[in-house]
């Protein structure tokens, strides 16, 4: 199968990340079949879509007519054997539990034809195991979205052990059809590649704070205001190569054996678990979030970054970009 062979798609769950990749199937141009247990669950997923893309028509990313065109691509489904009937790709986005993606995909595999893709947005379980459910375990691959999806161009396609090369490049370009940004994980290893960097920085981040080198605001603004500013243009790698690599040794043969390499959570982040204090669901983490105030983060997050990649489309079709 093509990536262009792909014109309807099912989406399994209508929450943050279910709802947001139906949105982007259906901007560009699939017609889609999103799926929950509950029609009360798919309002909530559809008022999450219309959200989305009126973000995306006031960043001028998107026209309202095409937001109007897109929304009346998806249809809400509470079936799943009416939603795999005749689709020619399938996305879970069913909660982070491999057992339960097990169970789920054996039953897709029996419900859906025998051509079909069958994908999973996990962030980082095994591909390898949830495809083994499954009777076609060559046809089955990870599609792992960002939070929000509308906004995050970044799609992992991860290879399991027997994924085929064809569906691996299939999916590769199907992502780059809807405007995303795709890249091809070749090895099913945990967290794949953005959770494995994301938590390479968080693992040295906690343990800065749990000895008291700075403060919670200090270490993010030396994120947001240092590395995190230019790795959205660059990455580490080029960034080493533009700083030099000799320079990039001497540096990691003094630094590397002071970075923090445990194997478990530090006592920090356990104990602010174990006292319910969960971050901005539960009104408090590494920070106070008094009520309205997460909406606010969001929204400005999102315009944020939705300015930035509005720029950096503009910087690209300029000659020489």
């Amino acid at each position: 199968m093509l990536a262009e062979d792909i014109q309807t798609a099912a989406v399994i769950g209508a929450g943050t990340m279910g709802a947001g990749i139906a949105g982007e199937f259906a901007r560009a141009g699939c017609e889609v079949r999103l799926v929950d247990r509950s029609d009360d669950f798919l309002e909530h997923g559809m008022a999450r879509l219309r959200g989305a893309q009126e973000s995306l028509v006031e960043a001028g990313l998107l026209s309202a007519r095409d937001a109007s065109a897109a929304l009346e691509r998806i249809k809400p489904f509470t079936s799943l054997e009416d939603a795999c009937s005749g689709i020619q790709l399938l996305v879970e986005a069913a909660p982070e539990d491999l057992s339960l993606k097990q169970e789920l995909f054996a039953r897709l595999d029996r419900l859906c034809h025998g051509r079909a893709l069958l994908a999973s947005n996990t962030s980082g379980l095994s591909i390898t195991e949830i495809a083994r459910a499954t009777q076609r375990p060559g046809l089955v691959a990870g599609m792992h979205f960002w939070n929000p999806p509308h906004v995050i161009p970044l799609v992992e396609v991860t290879k399991g052990a027997e994924t085929c090369d064809a569906t691996a490049g299939t999916l590769v370009e199907f992502a780059r059809r809807i405007g995303k940004r795709p890249i091809l994980v070749r090895r099913d290893v945990p967290g794949f590649v953005g959770n494995r960097l994301q938590f390479a920085v968080l693992r040295e981040a906690l343990h800065i704070l749990s000895e008291g080198i700075a403060s919670a605001e200090d270490i993010d603004t030396a994120m947001t205001a240092g590395p995190g500013l230019r790795y959205a243009l660059i990455g580490p790698l080029r960034t080493a190569d533009l700083g030099g690599l000799d320079v990039f040794r001497a540096i990691s043969q003094y630094l590397f054996a002071s970075l923090n390499s445990d194997a478990q959570p530090p006592a920090v982040l356990a104990e602010l678990v174990e006292k319910g204090t969960l971050g901005a669901k539960s009104g408090a983490g590494f920070y106070e979030y008094p009520p309205k105030k997460v909406d606010e983060i969001l929204r400005r997050r999102d315009r944020v970054l939705l300015a930035f990649l509005k720029a950096l489309g503009e910087a690209d079709r300029q000659p020489g970009g």
